[in-house]
């Protein structure tokens, strides 16, 4: 009731924002001098494009029902349930399990070769972007735990002079730990026991995405290198890159969506 409407708010928001942030390509100079140099090649139109290799479709049908499937299995824990287990099996588990199961049927079903896959420039970002996030969320995470006595009191005491703030705390934490679920597990707690409604605090939660902020992240580096018009990149003051406008609206309207919804409804 609260954060679904909230985030949808902030994604529109973030999206309309966007279109009016960076020039067209035609306008783009570095995208013409890519194009002149012949480093991409010339767009086509739809008629001249190859067309699908056999197993496309089926692969991303495929695809398409394991999200289905993490998504039910991520609603109704229940299904998650084994024999004599004391609880549901965690979701990243559960996710891991899905996605796995979802590519050998792929390779199976589509008959694709196994030796070209390494060889594709997504599995390529796909590494380069595993390896990122693993070395950087571990350094986080430690820089949050030997830094504890000294980030939590902190944010404490902002959050008790104005509530609202906590929200600035889970922006700064989840720059860190590059984790919602780190930064709302190590941080969610405080905010309970300062006080803060339930409510409000499920308001503040789409501020946990800050890991945007430094373009370190899996996901941006992968969509960097997926873009071959060079269009999507890290500035040359680092914090000057294509997410960062996007994302603060983001958060900023879905926290501001959030808290408004909340204060309507209770």
């Amino acid at each position: 009731m609260v954060c679904v409407p909230a985030t949808l708010c902030g994604v529109l928001a973030a999206a309309v924002v966007s279109m009016f942030v960076g020039k067209d390509l035609k306008d783009d100079p570095e995208y013409q001098a890519r194009l002149r140099s012949g480093v991409i090649p010339q767009p086509k139109g739809a008629a001249d494009r190859p067309s699908l290799k056999p197993g496309a479709k089926l692969s991303a049908f495929v695809f398409l029902v394991g999200v289905a499937l993490v998504v039910l299995f991520g609603f109704f824990p229940a299904l998650r349930d084994l024999p004599d287990a004391k609880g549901p099996i965690a979701m990243p588990i559960v996710i891991e399990i899905v996605m796995l199961s979802v590519a050998a049927v792929m390779l199976v079903a589509t008959k694709v070769a196994v030796d070209d896959v390494p060889k594709t420039p997504t599995l390529r970002s796909g590494v380069v972007a595993v390896i990122g996030i693993f070395g950087l969320a571990w350094l986080g995470d430690s820089f949050i735990a030997a830094n504890q006595a000294v980030i939590v009191p902190a944010i404490s005491a902002m959050s008790q002079a104005a509530p609202w703030t906590f929200a600035l705390g889970l922006f700064g934490a989840s720059v860190l730990l590059y984790s919602q679920a780190a930064t709302t597990r190590a941080l969610m707690p405080l905010g309970l026991a300062l006080g803060i409604p339930p409510q409000f605090l499920i308001a503040m939660f789409p501020s946990v995405n800050g890991y945007f902020f430094i373009p370190t992240y899996g996901s941006l580096i992968a969509a960097i290198n997926f873009d071959l018009s060079g269009t999507t990149k890290i500035g040359k003051y680092v914090l000057n890159h294509s997410f960062m406008i996007p994302g603060l609206v983001a958060t900023f309207v879905a926290v501001l969506a959030g808290l408004l919804i909340a204060k309507a409804l209770f």
